[in-house]
């Protein structure tokens, strides 16, 4: 009914084990936080119920909401902008993607490093695209950082994945990935269609 050996041999040998696990898991936390050399830096701000977006490197800054069909999920505004955009967005991508497709979709070039800097302008909000295995919290105050580096070209869904309030099922994330050669024609096409950030306003931040 009672063996002292036995009690300390099976006390030891788990915390033996969860040593060993221990080490290459610190070693794993530590690398989980590096960033490689990052070629783009893209700043991600969570709204009720939409996302804002900034290229810092390339002072340009836009909203992008989501389309859906059901007019009362959204103001007058959002939903000009849809109806406004939604000729291309059917034309350009066949079918609709009900609750995944915005009217400005995040653009990057296939093989960079991507930095994203995320926050919250109201309340918490997440940034979460499965494919590039990313989700990080939008907390109003606090900048959060991440990176992704997409190999293959095409387009990327992802939402919000914090219950933020009755919108929270319209916010959704699309990120198109397009050669180098297409994202800079891009860069030069959204500098002249986008309100450009003043340097001095970025400098700030």
């Amino acid at each position: 009914t009672h063996n002292t050996l036995l009690e300390v041999v099976w006390t030891a040998i788990p915390v033996i084990i969860l040593i060993i696990i221990a080490i290459p898991s610190f070693k794993l936390l530590y690398f989980q936080e590096r960033f490689p050399e990052t070629e783009l830096t893209l700043k991600a701000t969570g709204r009720q119920w939409y996302w804002s977006y900034e290229y810092p490197d390339h002072a340009i800054a836009f909203d992008a909401r989501g389309l859906w069909d059901t007019a009362a999920t959204t103001d007058d505004a959002a939903r000009k902008a849809a109806e406004d955009a939604r000729v291309n967005w059917l034309l350009n991508n066949g079918d609709p993607r009900r609750l995944l497709e915005t009217d400005n979709r995040v653009v990057v070039p296939v093989g960079a490093n991507v930095r994203v800097q995320i926050t919250g302008a109201d309340v918490i909000h997440a940034w979460a695209v499965p494919a590039f295995g990313v989700k990080r919290d939008a907390m109003p105050g606090k900048l959060n950082e991440t990176w992704f580096r997409a190999e293959h070209e095409g387009v990327y869904y992802g939402m919000c994945s914090e219950i933020c309030g009755t919108g929270h099922g319209y916010m959704p994330i699309a990120i198109e990935v397009v050669s180098k050669e297409k994202f800079a024609a891009w860069l030069a096409d959204a500098k002249q269609r986008f309100a450009s950030i003043p340097q001095t306003t970025l400098a700030q931040r």
